[in-house]
């Protein structure tokens, strides 16, 4: 199962990535983010004490993290901001701490986390107009760190409006072998 969060203004980034997997016979559901409230994570702890693996603060994230934890691969399609990922996208991740294991440990010199749910790729397609070379490599770099952190495999995907039908066609290529 694949599980496409997209935060694309248009949404269309997300829509055409969904279709290109769905006529390639892949289980693919896309959650678009646009209409969702997820307030920020508070770094209170309630996740690991109070309610362990679930917010204590109520919000659409109930709607998503379900989800999240039923899939194997996960794909975030974000306008990029300053390198990073969109606000609402930004939200949504911090809030999936609670799908990882709450105890880090150290591998290759890197603190990581386990994982309760099944995700075991993380891609993230960035999407801007027109990229400046530090902003690639602070995107990059992001998301490497988060695959590092996850314990997962993962690849970071830049689009632009030249490129951006090559590299969802590179992404669905690659996600259905």
């Amino acid at each position: 199962m694949i599980t496409i969060l997209s935060d694309y203004t248009r949404q269309e980034a997300g829509e055409r990535l969904e279709q290109k997997l769905r006529e390639r016979k892949i289980e693919t559901e896309l959650i678009a983010i646009a209409d969702l409230h997820v307030d920020p994570c508070y770094s209170c702890g309630g996740c690991t004490n109070k309610t362990y693996g679930q917010c204590i603060h109520r919000d659409d994230a109930d709607i998503i993290l379900p989800k999240l934890m039923r899939t194997d691969v996960l794909v975030m399609v974000t306008p990029v901001k300053w390198g990073s990922y969109s606000f609402k996208m930004k939200r949504i991740f911090d809030k999936c701490a609670v799908i990882g294991d709450r105890h880090y440990y150290c591998k290759n010199g890197e603190l990581v986390k386990g994982k309760i749910g099944r995700v075991h790729t993380f891609l993230a397609i960035g999407v801007k107009a027109q990229w400046v070379d530090a902003e690639k490599r602070a995107f990059k770099n992001l998301v490497e760190e988060n695959i590092k952190i996850m314990n997962i495999r993962g690849r970071a995907y830049l689009a632009d409006d030249s490129n951006l039908s090559d590299c969802l066609e590179t992404v669905a290529e690659g996600l259905s072998k």
